[in-house]
Formats: structure tokens, C-alpha cells, sequence
């Protein structure tokens, strides 16, 4: 009885790897077809020039402004690496996790779509256009917002002192 539940148990690692492996190969395709690499780069070149004029307007003379640049611009090949890989490891798990092997057929017939490569060829320009609105109009209140909550954190560390 033993040797016939330790052979199903194998049989059924087996059919459950084999069933799992082609809806992720399936998933990276999606992520192929949507173009998700270019996508990302596209995302960085337009996110840079915005984070570099926001970060360097608060800068007080030209030398912290040069060090802000140099600082971002050292820094985002390490993020566009870290993006790379998550977009490889832990995304493929999170859409293998959330959508089954029919919806990730379905998103890739749409994105071989005339219309879902339209979608995937006009993020970065859409996401380009929404970076400075969200620096200009959102930033701000962000900002204050961060700036009240660490008052407020000062202010009870003070009370429990």
C-alpha cells in the first residue's frame, strides 16, 4: 500500500510540474508579445529626465546638482536590473498565480492584436506625458503629506519620551 501511495505521489509531482511549466513558458510569452523589456526601457528613458529636473530643481548650487544627476544616473541601470528581474521571476508567479491557462491565451491573441499593439506601442509615450503632471501637480502634495506624517511621528516620540 505504501509503494502505491509513494508512486502516485510521484506521478502527481510529475503531471503538476509538467502542467505548470507550459502556462509559465505561456506567461513569459505574453510578457514577449507585450513587449514588456522595451516597455521598460521606454519607461526609464522617460522617468529619467523627469526624476533628474525634480530632483535637481531643489538643488541648492551646481555641484549638488551634479551629484544629484551622477547619483540618479548611476542608479538606474541597478534599478533596470532589479525591474528586469522581477519582471522574470516574481511577475510570471504573481500572472501564473492570478489568471489561468485560457486568460493568458486570451491576453496574448489580444496583444498580437492590432489593437493591443497599439496599447503596448503608446504606454511609454502616455506614461512620458503623465510623469511631469504627476511631478507638477501630484508631487507636491505627496511631499506635505510625507512632511505632516513625520511631524506627527516626531510629536508621539516625543510624548513617549
Amino acid at each position: 500500500m505504501k509503494k502505491v501511495v509513494f508512486v502516485f505521489l510521484i506521478c502527481a509531482t510529475s503531471f503538476l510540474s509538467s502542467y505548470a511549466q507550459p502556462k509559465q513558458e505561456l506567461i513569459k510569452k505574453l510578457f514577449k508579445v507585450m513587449h514588456q523589456d522595451s516597455i521598460m526601457d521606454k519607461t526609464f528613458s522617460a522617468v529619467i529626465p523627469a526624476m533628474l529636473k525634480q530632483i535637481t530643481s531643489g538643488a541648492k548650487d551646481s555641484l549638488a546638482k551634479a551629484r544629484s544627476q551622477e547619483m540618479i544616473k548611476a542608479t538606474m541601470p541597478i534599478m533596470r536590473d532589479i525591474a528586469k528581474r522581477m519582471m522574470d521571476e516574481d511577475m510570471v508567479v504573481i500572472y501564473d498565480k492570478n489568471f489561468n491557462k485560457k486568460e493568458i491565451k486570451d491576453f496574448i491573441r489580444f496583444y498580437k492584436s492590432r489593437s493591443g499593439q497599439k496599447f503596448v506601442k503608446t504606454q511609454p509615450e502616455i506614461q512620458k506625458e503623465l510623469m511631469p503632471i504627476m511631478f507638477k501637480k501630484y508631487m507636491p502634495e505627496i511631499q506635505k503629506s510625507i512632511k505632516a506624517k513625520m511631524e506627527e511621528m516626531k510629536a508621539n516620540v516625543k510624548k513617549v519620551q
